[in-house]
C-alpha cells in the first residue's frame, strides 16, 4: 500500500547535509517513491529522518535490574544473570522490540538469551513473531556456548572460592561439554524456516573465549559455505583480554584470521581493549564493531576506543546490550551520552554529528545484512523513517534559524518520537504502538515473572554465591 508522509525537515543526509524543508515522502512496494516539496501543514514543526539502528542488544523484557541483578563488573553480573527468570519468549521478545520503537529504532541486532538450548528453536519462532508484533526489523543470533561457562581457565579453580558447604552442590557443573556442533548445524534449520527480508537469522559464538576452537571453526565453515553472517562479543572486559592474551600467545585475532573467521560477514560487539594492530586487522578484513557506551560503564568494562577506530577507519555502529545508561532503552539519549563520551578535549569534536550519525545508521545496518546502502533517503531508499516532534524541542528558543543537528544532539529524547516506518508500514503513530498495547503487555509479563518468583529467589541464592566466588576468584588474577 502506497503512503504519504509530510514533514517541515528531512534529513536525507544526517551531518552531511543541510534538511530539506516542506516535503512529502510516498512510500510503495517498502521503498521510498518519490520525495517532494510540499506546501501542506500537516507536517509542521515534524523532523524526519533515517530509523536507528540498535546494533547489539539482548532484548530483555524483564530488565535484569527489575530481578535484583544490579550493575556491577561483567563477570560477576553474568553469575547472577544466568539465574534470571524466563517467561514467554514471545511476550518478553515484543516489550523489548516495543520499547526500542518508541525510542525511534527501526532496526535491532537480537543476540538471543535462551536458558534452555534445546528449546532455541521454538524460541525463535517466538521472536520471530514478536517482532512481527511490533513490525521492527530483526537479525536473530543464535547464541553458542561451550566453553568456560563460569570463569576464563579451569573450571574446577573455582571450587575453592565457594563456601565448603555448597561446594559439592557445584562441583558437578564444572565440566567442559563436548563441542557444540548441534548448536550450529541448527542455524540453518532456523534460518530456512524464518528467514525473511525483516527477520535475519546470524550465527551467535557468545564470545572467543566462551566457544571451543572446533566450534569456532565450524562456525567459520558453515557461514562461509552458507553466506550467512556471524554476530559476537569481542574484548568486552579486562579480564577476558588478560585471559586471551595468555590462551593465545600469537593473538586472539591472528587465530580467528587463520580460521576464515575474519571477514565482511563479521560484526562484533564491544572491543573495548582492542589494540591498534588488531582494530586495522578488523578494517582490513571488513568486519564491523558495535559500541556499546553505556553497558561498557555500567558493567565497569571500561570505554571503547573509539578515535582508535575512526583512525583505522573502522566501521562502527552503536548498541544499547539491553543496558541503556538510565535503563529505560531511549536509543537517542544514549547517542547524546556517545557523543559527549567521545567528543574528545580538542578544538574540535572527535565524533562530529556527521561521523555520529553515520555509525548510528549505516554502520549500525551492516550488523542487520551487510549492505551498505542504509543512513541516507532518496528515491528507492528504504522506508524507514523516524519522525521527530522538533517543534518540542525548539519550544523556547529565541532565535531562528541554526544547525538542526546541535538541536538533536542536545535534546532528542523517546518522548519526541512521534511516528516511525519500518519498510514504508507505520510502526509508532502519535508516539503509540498501533495494535499494541505496552503497558498491558509489560503488565501481564510482570505478573507472569511474579508467579516464578518463589523458585526465581531460591535459585538467584545459588547464583549470589556464584557470584560472590566469581569475585573471589578474579580478585587474585
Amino acid at each position: 500500500m502506497a503512503t504519504l508522509l509530510h514533514a517541515d525537515r528531512l534529513l536525507h543526509r544526517p551531518g552531511a547535509e543541510a534538511p530539506k524543508r516542506r516535503v512529502a515522502l510516498d512510500f510503495e512496494a517498502g521503498r521510498i517513491r518519490s520525495i517532494r516539496e510540499s506546501q501542506e501543514t500537516a507536517g509542521k514543526g515534524l523532523l524526519a529522518l533515517p530509523a536507528m539502528v540498535n546494533a547489539h542488544d539482548h532484548g530483555y523484557g524483564i530488565r535484569p535490574l527489575d530481578q535484583g541483578i544490579a550493575d556491577d563488573a561483567l563477570e560477576c553480573w553474568i553469575a547472577c544473570l544466568q539465574g534470571r527468570i524466563t517467561v514467554d519468549p514471545r511476550l518478553e521478545a515484543a516489550v523489548a522490540f516495543g520499547r526500542m520503537a518508541l525510542s525511534g529504532i527501526g532496526s535491532t541486532v537480537h543476540f538471543h538469551n535462551s536458558l534452555a538450548a534445546e528449546r532455541l528453536p521454538e524460541e525463535a519462532v517466538s521472536v520471530a513473531q514478536a517482532a512481527r508484533d511490533i513490525g521492527i526489523r530483526v537479525a536473530f543470533v543464535c547464541p553458542i556456548l561451550d566453553r568456560n561457562p563460569w570463569i576464563y581457565g579451569d573450571q574446577q579453580d573455582l571450587l575453592p572460592h565457594l563456601d565448603p558447604a555448597h561446594r559439592d552442590a557445584f562441583a558437578s557443573a564444572l565440566t567442559e561439554p563436548a563441542p557444540a556442533f548441534h548448536l550450529v548445524d541448527q542455524v540453518e534449520d532456523i534460518a530456512r524456516e524464518l528467514d525473511t527480508d525483516c527477520f535475519q537469522v546470524q550465527y551467535g559464538p557468545v564470545g572467543p573465549q566462551w566457544c571451543q576452537e572446533a566450534t569456532l571453526e565450524r562456525i567459520a565453515e558453515n557461514a562461509e559455505r552458507y553466506g550467512r553472517r556471524i554476530h559476537m562479543h569481542l574484548l568486552e572486559s579486562p579480564r577476558q583480554r588478560k585471559w586471551l592474551d595468555v590462551a593465545y600467545p600469537n593473538g586472539i585475532l591472528n587465530y580467528l584470521d587463520e580460521i576464515g573467521f575474519l571477514s565482511s560477514r563479521l560484526g562484533v560487539a564491544h572491543g573495548v581493549h582492542l589494540t591498534e594492530e588488531e582494530s586495522k586487522l578488523l578494517c582490513d578484513r571488513g568486519v564491523s564493531v558495535a559500541v556499546n557506551t553505556s553497558s561498557n560503564l555500567r558493567l565497569r568494562s571500561g570505554i571503547a576506543p573509539v578515535p582508535r577506530f575512526l583512525r583505522q577507519e573502522l566501521q562502527i555502529g552503536f548498541g544499547l546490550d539491553g543496558a541503556a545508561h538510565d535503563d529505560d532503552q531511549d536509543y537517542l539519549r544514549d547517542l547524546r551520552l556517545v557523543a559527549r563520551l567521545h567528543a574528545g578535549c580538542g578544538m574540535r569534536h572527535a565524533l562530529s554529528p556527521q561521523v555520529l550519525l553515520e555509525a548510528a545508521l549505516g554502520g549500525g545496518f551492516r550488523f542487520i545484512d551487510g549492505s551498505d546502502d542504509y543512513g541516507h533517503l532518496a528515491e528507492g531508499s528504504r522506508a524507514d523513517l523516524l519522525v521527530l516532534d522538533y517543534a518540542a524541542m525548539t519550544a523556547n528558543r529565541m532565535v531562528d534559524g541554526g544547525d538542526e543537528m546541535d538541536v538533536l544532539l542536545a535534546r532528542m529524547r523517546a518522548e519526541h518520537v512521534r511516528d516511525l516506518y519500518v519498510s514504508g508500514r507505520p510502526v509508532v503513530r502519535d508516539g503509540l504502538l498501533p495494535g499494541f498495547d505496552l503497558d498491558l503487555a509489560e503488565r501481564e509479563l510482570t505478573a507472569r515473572a511474579r508467579r516464578e518468583s518463589r523458585e526465581f529467589r531460591a535459585r538467584q541464592d545459588r547464583q549470589i554465591r556464584l557470584r560472590d566466588a566469581v569475585r573471589s576468584y578474579y580478585s587474585r588474577w
